[in-house]
């Protein structure tokens, strides 16, 4: 490689690695940032009607069950080795 493709080489890659630090410029026609709403304090939780207290329950009941169903996969392929 002759000394010109290097210094060729060595400007290109000072050049774009100075365009990826800057940063883009802002979209003229966007619109103004929305005000994020702030999230509700964990300790004021609306309360459950009965059928969502069901749905939760059975939700609920489906994760461990999963989880218990994982749990005896593990134990066979455990028992396998």
């Amino acid at each position: 490689m002759s000394w010109r493709h290097a210094l060729w080489l060595t400007a290109l890659l000072v050049s774009g690695t100075a365009a990826a630090a800057e940063p883009p410029p802002p979209p003229k026609d966007s619109p103004p940032p929305t005000p994020q709403r702030a999230p509700a304090p964990r300790g004021t939780a609306p309360e459950l009607s009965e059928e969502d207290k069901e749905v939760v329950e059975n939700l609920e009941l489906l994760e461990s069950l999963e989880t218990v169903e994982d749990l005896d996969l593990l134990l066979e392929l455990d028992k396998e080795e």
